[in-house]
């Protein structure tokens, strides 16, 4: 790799300006793009989020119980797969309920819940487990494998301004869900997670997460920030078998006799400043996860008590996932 210097035309960019750019010499020869599989991604990608979502949900036992007396309940089915259609499509309930009567045959709906159940039920405990053993179904389907994770905090609202955009003090006096997640890196797929008020820290919440991993995963290595730098936090990732790299605070000294997890992860850092850099540089694989849902999805939740939006939330998480796994190869090509 050497460095050049590339001369750019002004009128390629129709604008007076810059037209030098520094930048190495690339073998492009060696970037090989699969523009046959981006364009069929491109053209069956709802097509298969849609159908990731059937076959998942066909297979997910529900555990529903019927009344002996009474109007029968809905299915329980037909309203989770009412939730993913919603969420993928950004529909209202009342058009969730038009575009379910279209999709009645494609999804083996025997009646189409109204849009007052489905506002109902979204507000519900019960389904608040159901979500929660869904997304933990989804991730069983996936092989037994060691990973490398990383741990972050996000927060959803109905407000226009998104959580990066809004301020630390602001965050804890509004009324944020603020869901505390473990990505898997590289494969940027959500693993686990636990909601929050946004008013607690995610260090006080680092052990519930990482108590929820799933079992076929095995982290070998935890990344996280400076907020997950305590020994609380770096005691629970060793005791999941996971060797915990937190990013250190900037002021953080040197131990003549490290003694706390602490305090050897610090003087690791500053003896070996570019094997910790090496180890730790794709922490920010959250935040890409982050910002992948809220381009997907958006970041704006519309119920309006606060089960209900927990669950919005929830029903987020699982689309994702789910969207993740059929943008896959292996999934694609069967």
């Amino acid at each position: 790799m050497t460095a050049t210097i590339i001369e750019i035309s002004n009128n390629l960019f129709n604008f007076a300006g810059q037209a030098h750019l520094d930048t190495y010499l690339i073998e492009f020869d060696e970037v090989v793009i699969d523009f046959d599989r981006y364009d069929d991604i491109a053209i069956n990608g709802l097509r298969l989020a849609m159908e990731a979502a059937r076959l998942h949900v066909d297979d997910f036992s529900f555990w529903q119980r019927a009344d002996r007396v009474g109007r029968p309940a809905y299915d329980e089915r037909t309203v989770l797969i009412a939730f993913l259609v919603r969420q993928l499509l950004g529909l209202t309930f009342r058009e969730t309920e038009g575009m379910l009567a279209m999709m009645q045959e494609y999804y083996s709906i025997e009646t189409v819940p109204d849009h007052s159940t489905l506002c109902r039920k979204i507000q519900s405990d019960r389904f608040a487990v159901v979500l929660d053993r869904f997304f933990q179904h989804i991730l069983s389907s996936l092989p037994t494998r060691k990973a490398v994770v990383s741990t972050d905090a996000t927060g959803y609202s109905g407000r226009k301004r998104s959580w990066r955009e809004t301020s630390h003090a602001s965050r804890a006096t509004q009324d944020w869900v603020k869901a505390n997640v473990i990505i898997e890196v590289n494969e940027f797929i959500m693993l686990a997670y636990y909601l929050s008020d946004s008013d607690i820290h995610e260090s006080q919440t680092f052990e519930d997460v990482w108590d929820r991993l799933p079992d076929n995963i095995i982290p070998i290595r935890s990344l996280a920030d400076s907020a997950y730098v305590g020994n609380d936090c770096l005691a629970v990732a060793r005791q999941h078998g996971a060797t915990p790299l937190h990013k250190i605070e900037k002021n953080a000294k040197d131990f003549e006799e490290p003694e706390t997890f602490y305090q050897k992860l610090v003087n690791f850092a500053h003896h070996w400043p570019k094997r910790f850099a090496a180890l730790t540089a794709k922490r920010a694989h959250s935040e890409t996860v982050f910002i992948m849902i809220d381009a997907l999805l958006g970041y704006r939740l519309r119920c309006r008590t606060k089960a209900g939006r927990r669950n919005e939330v929830r029903i987020m998480f699982c689309l994702f996932n789910l969207v993740q796994l059929a943008m896959r190869k292996e999934f694609w090509s069967s």
